[in-house]
């Protein structure tokens, strides 16, 4: 096993992250869809009579909507990474096969392809701009 691959102890503190993050995540996607004290009422139903104006109401609903689909995406990532810690596949790249170092864990969790195929999945879909996740 290569040193810099995550073992069991560090894939179960890893766990625990991802699972505080997903409460994290599912506690911003419900102060999103229900309005602050009105817990039975959606939010994105509530903006016009917020703000009484149908044009920013909807760009309000379409900001919420942005909001909810990033955090949908944040929530599969996470399911996803605790599915391969139960798989036994944290830790290894999806793309490769090859360990995904302890360090690119560490900062993204829900990493599933190493720093090498995620260079060049970026490249492949012209979304390398400097910087890679």
């Amino acid at each position: 096993m290569n040193a810099s691959r995550p073992n069991g102890t560090h894939a179960h503190g890893m766990e625990k992250v991802l699972l505080a993050e997903r409460e994290s995540v599912l506690a911003d996607i419900r102060e999103h869809l229900h309005a602050e004290g009105e817990p039975g009422k959606l939010a994105l139903l509530n903006h016009l009579e917020a703000v009484g104006d149908w044009v920013e109401a909807d760009l309000l609903n379409d900001t919420d909507i942005a909001l909810l689909s990033h955090e949908l995406v944040r929530l599969r990532d996470i399911d996803a990474a605790l599915a391969r810690i139960k798989s036994g596949a944290y830790g290894t790249c999806v793309d490769c096969g090859e360990a995904i170092p302890a360090a690119r864990l560490n900062v993204l969790p829900t990493a599933m392809s190493c720093v090498k195929c995620q260079q060049a999945y970026e490249k492949q879909h012209g979304l390398g701009h400097g910087v890679s996740l």
